[in-house]
């Protein structure tokens, strides 16, 4: 059996690329997983590390450190730092590795330095956004983290073997701007052993991160539009504690709306089964939002919901082809509202039973075959 060691710059049991990885892999390699704070993995060597210090954590002389390395385009510090200098002492002191999976792009330069020791290793790096431009309408971000991880990107990527990406729209930005040729790998979750649910009103539901960037305010904007028969149920996360809490404030004052609380990974596909349409609000408010392929998408189809969402490019092909739901005319808050608010039941039942087939073609079962071809093609098995 191969050695494959897969590096997460977090907990890779909380995100779903690098946990379904885990579990489509455990079972035909030998695995060795890094990852901030990794817990125990059954069947799997774990190896936790320390997370990297947040804003809030940094004293002031290491946030002007910090700032300071960033002007200066300093950014061996800023990879090498000394919670990641531990995670690489583990892994250079795994031997026979075949493989090395990055889940995070800054991980990138400790996996080549475990290829300069070990030159036979393979590298597979799972690219989920085009990173140089993650947060692209904040000027200072760009001039900073964004020249980083555009560094990051120039100097490191074409020493990769394989690269795996979300979308078309990123595959081509890849190929683009690095000539770097990604294999689309889209995000798909478990199969569940689950039929459509029914419900005397119709259950919307919205999973996920809210933000700013993402202008997760249209969701308050539409559960206060909703005709009476729908209702907006919402289980927020966000890195944004400020904006959160002027959200669920808001939210609170609309009773058309319920905020739930969050859901464990594992458990977010049978929990929203009871619901009736999942919600996807993206606008093209920046490259990476537009070309979004995200993984509630596939985690609504997996709990037999109809999708309904803005006509992103990624997106909106997918819901027609399997006619899972419908798409807005436009990006505008109010063509979703209007599209929602002219739904009958008989139109819901019929996403719903469409969803229901076509969870059993997108599923963990489709990426897994996938996954297991290119790494037995890429380690010569």
């Amino acid at each position: 059996m191969q050695n494959i060691g897969i590096l997460c710059d977090s907990n890779p049991l909380t995100r779903p690329r690098p946990a379904r990885l885990i579990q489509m892999l455990k079972d035909s390699y030998a695995l060795f997983v890094f990852g901030v704070n990794c817990p125990v993995i059954e069947g799997v060597q774990s190896f936790p590390f320390p997370p990297l210090k947040s804003s809030k954590d940094r004293t002031p002389k290491e946030q002007e450190e910090l700032e300071s390395a960033l002007k200066n385009k300093e950014f061996h510090s800023l990879i090498f730092t000394p919670n990641r200098l531990i995670l690489q002492r583990q892994l250079l002191s795994t031997p026979n590795l075949n493989l090395l999976i990055i889940e995070d792009l800054v991980l990138l330069p400790i996996a080549l330095s475990y290829k300069e020791k070990n030159p036979k290793v393979k590298i597979m790096i799972d690219l989920r956004e085009f990173y140089p431009l993650e947060y692209e309408n904040d000027p200072l971000w760009l001039e900073t983290f964004g020249e980083f991880f555009g560094f990051l990107c120039q100097t490191y990527l074409h020493e990769v073997d394989l690269a795996l990406t979300v979308s078309e729209g990123l595959k081509e930005r890849y190929k683009q701007a690095y000539g770097l040729d990604c294999e689309l790998f889209l995000s798909l979750p478990p199969y569940f052993h689950l039929t459509p649910s029914q419900n005397t009103r119709i259950e919307l539901i919205y999973h996920g991160f809210i933000s700013a960037d993402r202008e997760s305010e249209n969701l308050l904007e539409i559960g206060a539009s909703l005709a009476p028969h729908l209702h907006l149920n919402i289980i927020a996360l966000s890195n944004h504690p400020a904006f959160f809490n002027t959200f669920k404030q808001k939210a609170l004052s609309i009773p058309s709306i319920s905020l739930l609380p969050p859901v464990k990974l594992e458990e977010i596909i049978p929990f929203t089964h009871t619901f009736d349409l999942g919600l996807l609000t993206l606008k093209p408010n920046g490259f990476n939002n537009t070309h979004a392929l995200p993984n509630k998408f596939f985690e609504y189809i997996q709990a037999r919901l109809g999708v309904i969402s803005t006509p992103l490019p990624s997106i909106k092909p997918l819901i027609e082809s399997h006619q899972l739901g419908m798409c807005s005319c436009d990006f505008e808050t109010q063509s979703l509202i209007q599209i929602l608010n002219s739904l009958d039941p008989s139109q819901v039942k019929r996403f719903k039973d469409n969803a229901h087939q076509a969870s059993q073609v997108l599923n963990l079962s489709s990426n897994q075959a996938k996954i297991l071809a290119l790494i037995s093609a890429l380690i010569g098995e």
